[in-house]
């Protein structure tokens, strides 16, 4: 019973056992012998979207969210299907990256997969680098993975810093066991330090503070993904690469140029890969347009899920059920031909040209360009004037870039506000928060960025103008999203806050400098000086 109240069912310990053995896991297969889920495409009754990206566990800051009065989410009563949408025209997309930094993955993922459980065509679950990575938990912890040396351990290839099992278990003298390895692939793997501290805090607090050991974290994660009801695992299985509603595209990192009309072929290997070759692979397509290669992009993620659920472990030739998907949400391994972990943002601001043309990251190039024409030209072709993306922290505000130099305009959104606070140093927002509103019409759309600052917890709700033909929408802010010369520096105007002042911003890698201006003091240029070549 004590096991039932902290985890929320039944059984012991030793199914994992029985399940981990070299490949199939009995639950999966039989889970996996029905279809998974369909893509269903987004209502067409979409007159307003809200959008929300990289909570990563922390469930204060959703809650804050729904909570804000703001949001496009409600909670009505208590019990599973409390949160709701606010309205008929109203949908939800949350752009990915669920996990890891919080204690509250696991309710995180019970209140958004219910909720794309009951709105199926207006509900959307993005697929981000901290959700896929979770599919390597299956058969890296395996009784054949387990049955290895260490020294045989599948290591971080991709970062030639990080820390062997070896050299982690002689550490400290640690034995080679599944929670061991586990505590080493969520610190040095999986880009997740305290994402076993945080899963221990969360299961204790389901079972009104009884003390939790490590094989009962263990289990958690392992039933996280073997479980066709296991946190990841159900994620996955109703989440998507991306999406497109309206004048807007939607994915977790950018669109990448070398990533537009591409689907990966089903035979990638997670290695480091070269551009060519992954196009010469049997199955892989390039030269999609914008519908049909969101579509086939889907299709490749869900057929990969899939694979997974039915193969989870090692097969004898090495590869791994759902390989592919893993391969996409590594830069080297698809040569940056990717729309998960291609990020926009530098400096918690959008890029310059140093940051996109030189700058290397993982042995690619470290930010796409959010102006590139090639990029623009082939989304205006599919009716896309808007790119809103997360994954790369832009700290206390969303990133904005907004131009008119595309007629009708056109506009890129980042709105990961991890990293937001100096002061708070367990997750780091500071009580930040914030929302991408979108308003569809017949021939526009209008964005409005509506959210709260860090540690002071001041407001703020932004419209942007209108992208296309008038529909009658309220006049937008003309400066947010521009570049303003101050002194001998260029800032990115990233808010208009409620007393009337603009926030202002400029950065590099993982730091930044803001200020606050009044609109008489700064005028703006478009384009943006920081994306022009020289």
């Amino acid at each position: 019973m004590r096991r039932c109240l902290r985890l929320g069912h039944g059984g012991g310990r030793t199914r994992w056992t029985r399940h981990l053995a070299l490949g199939s896991l009995s639950a999966s297969l039989t889970f996996g012998l029905r279809s998974l889920r369909c893509l269903v495409l987004p209502a067409a009754t979409i007159q307003e979207i809200g959008f929300i990206t990289d909570v990563e566990g922390d469930l204060e800051t959703f809650r804050r969210y729904v909570d804000s009065g703001h949001s496009v989410l409600r909670r009505v009563g208590t019990g599973a299907s409390s949160l709701q949408l606010c309205s008929d025209q109203a949908a939800f997309v949350f752009g990915g990256d669920l996990f890891d930094r919080g204690p509250g993955d696991l309710q995180l993922a019970k209140e958004l997969v219910g909720l794309k459980q009951r709105y199926p065509d207006r509900v959307f679950l993005l697929m981000g680098n901290r959700d896929i990575n979770k599919m390597r938990l299956t058969a890296e912890l395996s009784d054949y993975a387990m049955n290895r040396t260490p020294s045989e351990a599948f290591k971080p290839w991709w970062d030639n810093k990080a820390m062997d099992l070896v050299k982690y278990l002689r550490k400290d003298n640690k034995e080679d066991s599944r929670v061991n390895r586990l505590k080493w692939m969520l610190r040095h793997t999986l880009g997740s330090p305290a994402a076993f501290d945080f899963r221990r805090k969360e299961l204790a607090n389901f079972s009104r503070g009884l003390e939790i050991s490590d094989e009962e974290v263990l289990e958690s994660f392992l039933e996280s993904v073997l479980q066709p009801e296991g946190a990841v695992q159900s994620y996955l299985r109703h989440a998507q690469l991306g999406l497109v509603i309206g004048d807007t595209l939607f994915v977790h990192g950018a669109a990448e140029e070398r990533a537009l009309g591409f689907v990966p072929s089903h035979q990638t290997r997670y290695v480091k890969n070269k551009r060519e070759d992954l196009l010469k692979l049997p199955g892989s397509q390039k030269g999609l347009d914008l519908r049909q290669w969101i579509d086939a992009l889907n299709r490749f993620a869900e057929e990969e899920v899939n694979a997974w659920c039915l193969d989870p472990g090692w097969q004898p030739c090495g590869r791994r059920g759902g390989e592919a998907l893993m391969a996409y949400q590594s830069r080297p391994a698809m040569a940056l031909s990717t729309v998960v972990v291609s990020s926009y943002v530098d400096g918690k601001n959008m890029p310059t040209r140093k940051a996109i043309d030189k700058d290397v990251f993982e042995g690619q190039r470290k930010c796409s360009d959010p102006l590139s024409k090639t990029v623009v030209e082939y989304l205006l072709r599919g009716g896309v004037r808007r790119v809103v993306v997360g994954h790369k922290p832009c700290g206390e505000a969303p990133a904005v870039l907004r131009t008119e130099t595309v007629r009708g305009g056109y506009e890129v959104i980042s709105g990961d506000t991890n990293y937001a606070s100096i002061k708070d140093e367990r997750h780091m927002r500071g009580g930040a928060w914030c929302e991408v509103r979108l308003s569809l019409g017949a021939v526009s759309s209008q964005a409005r960025l509506r959210g709260a600052l860090p540690d002071s917890g001041e407001r703020y709700d932004v419209r942007l103008m209108p992208l296309g033909k008038s529909d009658g929408w309220p006049p937008g802010d003309p400066r947010v999203g521009r570049q303003a010369k101050v002194g001998q520096e260029w800032l990115w105007v990233r808010l208009k806050l409620e007393n009337g002042t603009y926030l202002l911003s400029s950065g590099r890698n993982r730091s930044s400098n803001s200020t606050t201006l009044k609109a008489a003091d700064f005028e703006v240029t478009d384009p943006p000086p920081a994306l022009m070549k020289s």
